[in-house]
């Protein structure tokens, strides 16, 4: 963690990645910033409970949320991958009626009715793992309707042997990779019945963000 908040600008994004020779890349990522928040959120949880206190991971997250929910500009435009879409939702940063607003403000560039989620707003690609996190993520708005919906859209993409594709790409209905069957797919989708079902006391994880510590919005900085 503390690697990470290397990483964190002035303003309060965390840059993707460094160089080999340390140098820190030149730009940040909504998905992996609002990722990135929810696993410190956890690690401030983790902490806590093992009686440690760590001020600056608070203060880190606090900024991080801060840029996140007020400062799009802060981050590389990628507004054609769906994940900068819904990401802010699902890690727990935008909630509320403004979740439901980030959501329902382009549900029609990426929702394709029953068949799942574009990965990217101009292409029929509909991926397993994007349909799935997104359905968490209306399901932590109180959308279980709507996460039942997406949820049920990819078991089509599901073979005899349980196995889910990556993605598939209408009309001429076919898989992208072809054949893909990606582990990080199967993830999601385990992920999105866990949050469903409420199976394992992890459940919750991505649906009640008060499972974790939510530092308040620190001031931009600048």
């Amino acid at each position: 963690i503390d690697f990470v908040a290397d990483l964190q600008t002035q303003r309060g994004e965390i840059i993707w990645a460094r160089h080999a020779d340390g140098t820190p890349w030149s730009y940040a990522l909504l998905t992996g910033s609002s990722s990135t928040s929810h696993s410190m959120r956890a690690a401030l949880a983790i902490a806590d409970l093992l009686g440690h206190e760590r001020p600056r991971w608070e203060l880190a997250v606090a900024r991080l949320c801060h840029v996140i929910a007020t400062q799009p500009e802060a981050f590389t435009p990628k507004d054609r991958w769906a994940m900068d879409w819904y990401y802010p939702v699902l890690a727990g940063v935008v909630g509320g009626d403004a979740g439901l607003e980030m959501l329902a403000a382009r549900e029609h560039e990426f929702a394709v009715p029953d068949r799942g989620i574009r990965c990217v707003s101009d292409r029929e690609w509909i991926t397993t793992a994007e349909t799935c996190e997104c359905a968490i993520a209306y399901l932590s708005l109180g959308q279980r309707h709507r996460a039942l919906e997406l949820f049920e859209s990819v078991q089509e993409y599901r073979d005899n042997e349980g196995r889910y594709l990556t993605g598939v790409v209408y009309p001429d209905k076919e898989s992208f990779p072809e054949a893909e069957r990606s582990t990080y797919s199967a993830a999601a989708v385990i992920l999105a019945a866990d949050a469903l079902s409420g199976t394992s006391p992890a459940a919750g994880l991505f649906t009640d963000h008060s499972l974790l510590p939510r530092p308040g919005l620190a001031p931009d900085p600048s």
